[in-house]
């Protein structure tokens, strides 16, 4: 795994997917852990992201391997299946990591990043589980109605009632 990631890296140092990927797998690692602030996945998503250019999107990838942590605990039974309620994006280190992200997302002015949309749902579901119905809403708003299937179907829901649920309370519909 290492070695494949390390050739991408070598080929397309910003290869937003394939940090991806390597963050869902890291994430995988010692599920009997629980909520370890210094699982590998959170160092290896941090390092990429100081290591990328300012304006790359990889600056989301610490959403992303929270996220993917929380999926990880869900499935095991170390968390609540239900986001909001597991508290995981309330802590010191995740609001550290979701502030840093959002200020990053306010200086971006990119609508032509090809996997801006996965980025842009994964930052919204964590604004929208930390409590932060305000900058959840300016997300949903720069959305629209283009969910991504992750992180909405974490740990095991309908990903498309997820989104939409969420989108609805954060912009106050009924």
């Amino acid at each position: 795994m290492v070695r494949l990631f390390d050739e991408v890296r070598h080929r397309c140092p910003d290869h937003h997917h394939a940090h991806q990927l390597i963050v869902a797998r890291l994430a995988e690692r010692r599920a009997d852990a629980g909520r370890d602030p210094l699982h590998e996945v959170y160092d290896f998503a941090n390092w990429a992201a100081e290591q990328a250019p300012a304006d790359s999107p990889l600056a989301i990838l610490p959403v992303v391997a929270h996220a993917e942590r929380y999926r990880v605990l869900a499935a095991a039974g170390a968390e609540p299946a239900d986001p909001v309620a597991s508290g995981h994006w309330v802590g010191r280190r995740a609001r550290q990591v979701m502030k840093a992200a959002f200020d990053w997302w306010l200086e971006w002015e990119r609508d032509d990043h090809p996997r801006r949309f996965v980025d842009l749902n994964f930052l919204a579901h964590a604004k929208f589980c930390e409590g932060r119905g305000a900058e959840a809403a300016a997300l949903f708003h720069r959305i629209g109605e283009h969910a991504t299937p992750a992180p909405w179907s974490y740990p095991d829901r309908d990903p498309y009632q997820a989104f939409s649920a969420a989108r609805a309370s954060a912009l106050g519909a009924p």
